[in-house]
C-alpha cells in the first residue's frame, strides 16, 4: 500500500484560503481541486527536488499524491492544514519509492538527504557582491546538516509550523526548533543575513 493512502495526522493550522478550497473540494467542486493543484504543485516539486529525486520520478509522485487526494476526498474532513498534509503525503510517497529502489523496508525519512541550490538574482545583487555572498553561502551550506537545510527550507520558505516540521522530520517540535536555531546561529557566524539566504533559493 502506498504511504499516500495513509493520511498524515492533522495539525491545526493553515490559511483561510486553503480552508475554503478544501471545503469546496470536499463538497464536490472540481475547480477547487484544480486550484489546489495549481497552488501547490510547484512547491511540492521544489521540495522533492531538494530531497534529491529525478524530475520524472518526482512528477509521477506528485501525480500519485493528487490522485489519492481526489479519490479519497471523503477521508479528508479532519485535515486542518492542507499544505502540510500535501507535503507529508509527498514525502511518504517518495520514501516508498526510495525504499523500493534500494530494495529495503528499513530506511526512514531521516536518511533522505536534503539539499539546497543557489540561484542567480542579477537584478537584485551586483555580480561582484553576488559572488562574494554566494561563496559565503556555499561555505555555510557545507557546515549545515541535511536535516538543518530541510528544516530551514520548511520553516522559512514554506512557512510550516514547528510541529509540522517535526512530524516531517520524525522529531519533536522542540527538537525541530533547536535544529533551526542552530542553523540560524551558523548563518550569523558566517555573516549571512537570513533574508538574503532565503532569496537565493527556489
Amino acid at each position: 500500500m502506498k504511504r499516500t493512502e495513509g493520511h498524515p495526522a492533522s495539525i491545526d493550522s493553515g490559511s483561510d484560503e486553503d480552508t475554503l478550497l478544501l471545503r469546496a473540494f470536499l463538497a464536490g467542486n472540481d475547480h477547487a481541486y484544480t486550484s489546489i493543484y495549481n497552488k501547490y504543485a510547484d512547491a511540492l516539486y521544489g521540495y522533492g527536488m531538494g530531497l534529491g529525486f529525478e524530475q520524472e520520478t518526482l512528477k509521477d509522485a506528485i501525480q500519485d499524491v493528487f490522485y489519492v487526494l481526489y479519490t479519497q476526498k471523503k477521508q479528508l474532513s479532519g485535515v486542518k492544514n492542507l499544505k502540510y498534509y500535501l507535503f507529508k503525503m509527498l514525502k511518504n510517497r517518495l520514501l516508498d519509492i526510495y525504499k523500493s529502489a534500494v530494495n529495503t523496508k528499513e530506511i526512514n525519512s531521516s536518511e533522505m538527504n536534503f539539499t539546497l541550490k543557489t540561484t542567480i538574482l542579477d537584478e537584485l545583487i551586483e555580480e561582484e557582491d553576488f559572488i562574494i555572498l554566494q561563496n559565503k553561502i556555499n561555505k555555510l551550506l557545507e557546515t549545515l546538516t541535511s536535516r538543518q537545510k530541510e528544516a530551514v527550507y520548511l520553516r522559512f520558505i514554506q512557512e510550516l509550523e514547528y510541529e509540522e516540521i517535526g512530524t516531517l522530520l520524525d522529531m519533536t517540535p522542540q527538537a525541530a526548533r533547536k535544529l533551526i536555531f542552530r542553523a540560524i546561529k551558523r548563518m550569523r557566524e558566517e555573516k549571512v543575513p537570513l533574508h538574503i539566504f532565503l532569496m537565493l533559493f527556489y
